[in-house]
């Protein structure tokens, strides 16, 4: 952990889980990103802090409205549930009509399941796609996409980079630690709870209800 004067523990602690380091593919314009949750919020700050116009994906009006006071620019709320195909064609489109018709240069998808297929549809050429995590279930690419796009397809498995590359990981860190310094972001923290309540945060981060960070304190 790093201490820094004058700022909040709670943000300090949850700063290096910002994955500062691939989103430097969201400096062209524009990206998407599920935007709803802290690692989906850190993203939208992150691409804002590094010039990219950002556009987020979410459940509900009012996840859209806390993205678009972290920094996003316009943002589609996506219907819950299991989608079909005609319903992944049909969010696709929405997603190309905020982006552009060209579609998103980078997509940052930390929720997966049929949201991928949707989310990769709608990529630009020579685009990036960043697979982050699954809590709506793996989801399954028809490698045609990737083909027809010509874009890459980038696991970001953050644990395992901090292990392969530390060095790496410690100048990401400390230009997160520059970018809250100088104000460019400020992690959002939705929720506190003390040690004993750890089960009860679990459950809340499970619920798919934070709007930020939950952080338990020691």
């Amino acid at each position: 952990m790093l201490c820094v004067p004058g700022v909040d523990a709670g943000q300090v602690d949850v700063l290096p889980t910002q994955r500062r380091d691939v989103l430097k593919q969201m400096i062209r314009n524009p990206a998407t990103c599920t935007a709803q949750g802290g690692v989906g919020l850190a993203a939208v700050e992150l691409g804002k802090a590094m010039g990219a116009r950002v556009v987020a994906a979410v459940s509900s009006q009012e996840k859209l409205d806390v993205a678009k006071r972290a920094g996003a620019s316009d943002g589609v709320v996506y219907p819950t549930g299991s989608l079909d195909r005609a319903q992944q064609k049909a969010l696709s489109e929405q997603f190309k009509a905020v982006c552009g018709p060209d579609g998103a240069n980078v997509t940052y998808d930390p929720v997966g399941g049929d949201y991928s297929e949707a989310a990769i549809r709608s990529i630009a050429w020579k685009g990036r796609y960043l697979v982050i995590g699954f809590p709506a279930g793996i989801g399954k690419l028809p490698l045609n996409l990737p083909l027809l796009k010509g874009c890459d397809v980038r696991g970001v498995f953050w644990g395992a980079a901090v292990e392969r590359d530390p060095a790496r990981n410690n100048a990401a860190t400390a230009e997160l630690f520059d970018l809250y310094g100088s104000g460019k972001i400020k992690p959002r923290i939705h929720a506190t709870y003390p040690l004993k309540q750890a089960h009860e945060a679990l459950r809340f981060l499970a619920s798919r209800k934070s709007t930020g960070k939950v952080v338990v304190t020691i």
